[in-house]
């Protein structure tokens, strides 16, 4: 199976070969190089930098092929062809990639909610915190908005276009920024307290004025809400870590002798059944 971009494609093949020559193949597939894969699967997730690889969303480069050099005299790895330590080597790589890829686009969308939760505060908090009254904090809202609104709607300054040396197409510029990413900029930028709070309660009643009292229950069901999707995506990164294959079925028995006869004392051991 190859996946390129969004596409998935499915190769079929079959395999013409004298039953003996296929019953060598699969020992050899089954008893050597799977487990060799799962050997090295397991030495990647053990590894002591494997946080720091897992925060950078890859893994060095020669890492998997440094693991394997040593495997190949290990008895219960040793006799393969080449090709076969290189395609162990290949599909470790690829597991990994793709399962960091994943692992970091989890990762910055759960910074990014960790950093909205500790910006929403209610009305009464925001009035605390910057020591002005709801009022002041929404007349210098509306000149922050109307400064942004400004921002935005002014012409990005023009540049000669530049041609793709390969293909001769022009280079699109990137859009403007939307009002409330320049608003999360700004307030990173800031530390007056006031403008903070501005802010916050611009971006919490998504760029509008509100002039009803604000509903405690339903901001605190919001602030839960947030809560809820920020522990949902914690469990995700802590998730199972990449699996190898199980040929021979004897894990899963373990797994499921395990499962019928131990009482899970959390949580997490109750998934790690599963």
């Amino acid at each position: 199976m190859f996946n390129w971009g969004m596409s998935i494609i499915t190769v079929h093949c079959r395999l013409v070969a004298p039953q003996n020559v296929r019953q060598q193949l699969w020992k050899l597939m089954s008893d050597r190089n799977t487990p060799l894969v799962n050997e090295l699967i397991a030495q990647i997730s053990q590894h002591p930098d494997f946080e720091t690889w897992r925060r950078k969303g890859k893994i060095p480069a020669g890492i998997v092929k440094k693991l394997c050099e040593p495997l190949r005299s290990d008895p219960r790895f040793e006799g393969q062809p080449g090709r076969f330590y290189t395609s162990a080597i290949s599909l470790v790589d690829y597991i990994f990639k793709s399962w960091l890829a994943v692992q970091q686009r989890l990762q910055r969308k759960l910074d990014r909610k960790i950093h909205w939760l500790s910006m929403l505060k209610s009305d009464e908090e925001l009035v605390a915190e910057s020591n002005h009254t709801l009022e002041e904090i929404r007349a210098y809202a509306t000149e922050i908005l109307s400064s942004v609104e400004t921002q935005k709607n002014q012409p990005s300054p023009k540049k000669s276009p530049r041609k793709s040396p390969r293909k001769g197409k022009i280079k699109k510029n990137k859009g403007s920024q939307s009002p409330t990413d320049i608003l999360f900029e700004t307030y990173n930028k800031t530390e007056d307290i006031l403008s903070r709070s501005a802010i916050c309660y611009l971006l919490k009643n998504r760029l509008k004025m509100s002039e009803k009292p604000e509903e405690i229950e339903k901001f605190s069901q919001r602030y839960r809400k947030k809560e809820i999707e920020i522990q949902r995506l914690k469990e995700q990164l802590e998730g199972r870590l990449p699996q190898g294959r199980d040929l021979t079925g004897q894990k899963w028995l373990e797994t499921l002798i395990t499962a019928t006869t131990t009482v899970p004392k959390d949580n997490p051991e109750a998934k790690s059944y599963y």
